[in-house]
């Protein structure tokens, strides 16, 4: 039997409501009294989607920065970036290979950055198909000892979903999830088999595909393209680890959350 989850309570859930402003998902990860946040950046267009090539390289320019990544192909994930906490201009343009960043923008908006957080701005399309980008603000604390966190973000072409998770210990799904939500849950760790349907249906629209989520990491997973030229998901894992029990000077395991230590990215579709 599948165990319901609300996108309330038990989830930390995000809905992206504006076209290109934050939306703040979970906690931001301790990143030790930094003055910078980890900035992670993800091109989640099918160009397929948007009668172009499926690669749709573009340019993303940073105020204060400059032109921070050229050519830049969907399904790829860049960072973690340190940035100075404060708001920064991003805008995101078709690549010009002789002189990048200099077309016009086609998404382009302001993003606010905290110290010590660790964020995911992400270009991807609307449940409408216009494009967008979205920024969520990832939980990469220590899950706890036996513990594995997994967020999924629904980022695609596509209207609302229903995410199964299912191991040999658990059943877990996600109802009724619209574009634009991210959800973080603690799970046993394990090999688990994930699929998407249709919200409210049997009709699968992603997967089945197996997953091996282990302890004392947080996996960031978002579904990215369209139903009509292929569903995809695009994902990293930060590998973290406890600090120093509160109040000990033993350095052991225990206590507060820990910073990261390890950044895998990864890019999959499922079997359709």
């Amino acid at each position: 039997m599948f165990k319901k989850a609300s996108l309330v309570g038990l989830l930390v859930l995000s809905l992206v409501l504006a076209s290109f402003g934050p939306a703040q998902a979970g906690k931001g990860g301790n990143t030790g009294g930094s003055n910078n946040a980890s900035v992670y950046v993800i091109h989640g267009i099918n160009g397929m989607d948007l009668g172009a090539a499926m690669e749709l390289p573009v340019d993303i320019f940073v105020g204060g920065v400059g032109c921070a990544l050229t050519a830049f192909p969907f399904r790829q994930v860049a960072g973690p970036v340190a940035l100075p906490a404060g708001t920064y201009n991003i805008q995101i343009s078709l690549a010009n290979s002789s002189n990048p960043c200099s077309n016009a923008p086609v998404i382009a908006g302001d993003f606010t950055f905290a110290a010590g957080a660790t964020y995911t701005v992400i270009a991807h399309l609307t449940a409408d198909g216009a494009p967008t980008a979205s920024q969520f603000t990832n939980d990469v604390s220590y899950p706890g000892r036996g513990v594995t966190r997994v967020s999924l973000a629904h980022t695609a072409f596509a209207p609302q979903v229903d995410i199964y998770l299912k191991s040999n210990h658990v059943s877990q799904i996600l109802e009724d999830v619209p574009n634009g939500a991210f959800a973080a849950l603690p799970l046993r760790p394990g090999r688990y088999n994930v699929w998407l349907n249709l919200a409210n249906t049997d009709t699968t629209v992603l997967g089945p595909a197996n997953f091996i989520f282990k302890p004392g990491i947080s996996y960031f997973n978002f579904v990215v393209g369209s139903a009509t030229n292929g569903l995809y998901v695009v994902s990293y894992d930060v590998r973290t680890f406890p600090t120093k029990i509160e109040g000990s000077s033993n350095g052991k395991p225990g206590g507060k959350p820990g910073g990261k230590l390890s950044i895998t990215p990864k890019s999959m579709k499922f079997n359709r």
